[in-house]
């Protein structure tokens, strides 16, 4: 019955808010460090951000600390060029710190608001990684620790922010691909075992294809309710 369906959405939409979900810019420049594993869109949701900010009249620099992907570099460059922002890359291979340190140096240099740090990730959660990750983070000592996670991946999903928050403490999560047929059920369990706040929902391929992310609405979702609203 109805009263059933809404009485559960009231549930899901409580258990998914966490008040507020904005992010703590007040710092110059802010520094966002973005993490996941690969394939999930951290490329694509650093692009999506730098244009949000952007078009809000912060100024942006973007960090290309995936020296371990091929072409990872190349493709934050396009993302910039599109969104408008600066951005500080090293060579295939090197450091991750020093690319990202070199970055909030130029940043500070140049008087930008937000610096965006892009990161590497693996096929699967490995101590390497997370060990490169704990270095950026303490050379940086980030505003925000965005993690990003692939709505279509379910239970993957889940077990990557567990264990990504265990490692690094993140401060929110970026819920992506949620423009395809998953109902995002990953975001219930992704908030239950981390207990952070899930902040923004991609929605699509396009730069502006970036929302606020609303608990009543994913409810909805997750029900099979409709999001007529999105």
């Amino acid at each position: 019955p109805d009263h059933v369906k809404f009485g559960l959405k009231q549930l899901l939409t409580e258990m998914l808010n966490v008040g507020d979900t904005a992010l703590d810019l007040s710092t110059k420049p802010s520094v966002i460090l973005v993490i996941g594993v690969n394939g999930v869109g951290k490329t694509t949701t650093i692009g999506k951000l730098a244009v949000r900010f952007g078009a809000e009249g912060k100024k942006v620099l973007l960090a290309g600390g995936d020296t371990f992907r091929d072409a990872a570099a190349e493709q934050l460059t396009v993302w910039a060029e599109r969104a408008n922002a600066d951005i500080v890359r090293h060579e295939e291979g090197s450091h991750p710190a020093a690319v990202v340190f070199d970055a909030i140096a130029a940043a500070k240099a140049r008087g930008k608001d937000i610096v965006i740090l892009d990161t590497a990730g693996r096929l699967h959660v490995d101590e390497a990684l997370m060990e490169e990750l704990k270095n950026i983070k303490a050379t940086v000592n980030p505003d925000e620790i965005m993690l990003v996670v692939d709505a279509m991946t379910g239970q993957d999903a889940v077990n990557a922010a567990q264990s990504f928050n265990e490692w690094l403490d993140i401060d929110s999560v970026m819920l992506s691909k949620l423009d395809g047929d998953a109902r995002g059920g990953a975001a219930l369990s992704v908030r239950a075992v981390t207990g952070k706040p899930i902040k923004f929902a991609g929605m699509g391929e396009k730069l502006e294809d970036i929302e606020t992310f609303h608990p009543d609405r994913m409810a909805s979702r997750i029900l099979g309710m409709g999001d007529v609203l999105s």
